[in-house]
């Protein structure tokens, strides 16, 4: 019976993991270009050829190990995480109809320039420091084909293409880059991702497309994701009574199952 407790446990743990990923996404709603992450459970089967030590009698009890094995915990099969995906769907469009801010459409993130090295980020909420230099509302240059995008003070454009355009010259044009496995682009905070994956899997968007004066809003369904709440709330609750019956009746197993009555 000791055993049976370990399964709705397993259970109330993956809820707890699905609530704070709900809980990450309702708190993200605003955030310009976040994406929602999803989870997907997978059945830990039980593994028929470990065979357990413990527990073992004392050595002055004379009991075979063949009368325990039934004790092994071998047919027990609990729920665990397979994954925590990121859904990369497009976000809502915003006009803002501000000239530094840029929406990306499709794939692709931009790439900048941080102190711990290149970093991806989707969102376009973008500003340009004393020098010219297009960034980041955290400072963090935007790279493009000859480096750090520098324009002059005054108007310039972006075009579908990423192309930044000023006085009718081309100034410069922003790289977008996707990865082969998007698992690979890790969240480091600040809505930036840094990529762990091979160099080769890294790519150039062929035909980028920016849309200037946008931004791209959270992806987060606000309804969905509460429902999706309410849920794992009622399921949580669900398993930890379980645990709590469990609970009682090895209590009452042990206080009175064998005990000697007038």
């Amino acid at each position: 019976m000791l055993q049976n407790i370990y399964s709705p446990l397993s259970g109330a743990i993956a809820q707890e993991r699905v609530l704070e990923t709900i809980a990450n996404n309702m708190a993200n709603m605003n955030t310009v270009a976040f994406k929602g992450d999803r989870i997907a459970f997978t059945l830990l089967e039980a593994e028929p050829d470990k065979n357990y030590e413990s527990p073992l009698p004392p050595a002055n009890y004379k009991v075979g190990v063949e009368q325990l094995m039934h004790q092994r915990g071998n047919e027990m099969a609990y729920v665990g995480i397979a994954d925590v995906t990121r859904d990369d769907a497009q976000g809502p469009a915003m006009d803002t109809k501000n000239p530094t801010d840029i929406m990306i459409e499709g794939p692709g993130m931009l790439a900048v320039h941080s102190p711990e090295g290149m970093r991806y980020t989707r969102n376009g909420s973008l500003a340009l420091s004393r020098d010219g230099v297009l960034m980041t509302k955290e400072g963090l240059p935007v790279v493009g084909e000859k480096g750090d995008i520098v324009v002059r003070s005054g108007a310039f454009q972006i075009n579908d293409g990423g192309e930044v355009w000023q006085d009718g010259q081309l100034i410069d044009k922003m790289q977008l880059f996707r990865a082969t496995d998007p698992s690979a682009m890790e969240r480091v905070g600040d809505n930036l991702f840094h990529y762990e994956g091979p160099t080769e899997a890294l790519k150039l968007v062929p035909h980028p497309q920016v849309r200037q004066g946008f931004l791209e809003g959270s992806n987060v369904n606000a309804i969905k994701n509460l429902t999706n709440m309410i849920v794992a709330h009622r399921s949580y609750e669900a398993y930890q009574k379980a645990v709590n019956d469990f609970d009682k009746m090895m209590e009452k197993s042990a206080t009175q199952i064998g005990e000697i009555r007038a």
